[in-house]
């Protein structure tokens, strides 16, 4: 992560950067599973918690070393697996609540 603040253009180019990810992140997956609803992915990946974390591991990747697109797309495959693992544990927990 940066020590200093961003300045207003580089807080330009992060927003810019995270929306990307995100949309790229849903449209992969609606692409993949066609039964998942794009505008409901979208604002799933762009609700704070979402940007946060996805602006922190593509600054943390981007502070390693790696280039602009390898970064974004750490940061996607995170946000996607971040996506599934609450999917799955919302799953688990309304089974587990149906058969108690």
């Amino acid at each position: 992560m940066p020590s200093a603040p961003l300045t207003p253009a580089q807080t330009a180019q992060l927003g810019d950067a995270v929306g990307r990810i995100a949309a790229y992140a849903a449209r992969s997956l609606v692409d993949t599973y066609p039964h998942l609803d794009l505008e409901q992915l979208v604002e799933t990946f762009t609700r704070p918690v979402a940007v946060e974390g996805t602006a922190r591991r593509y600054l943390a990747a981007l502070d390693c070393g790696a280039t602009p697109a390898v970064a974004a797309g750490r940061a996607g495959v995170a946000l996607i697996n971040a996506w599934a693992e609450a999917r799955l544990a919302a799953a688990q927990a309304a089974q587990a609540a149906r058969t108690a």
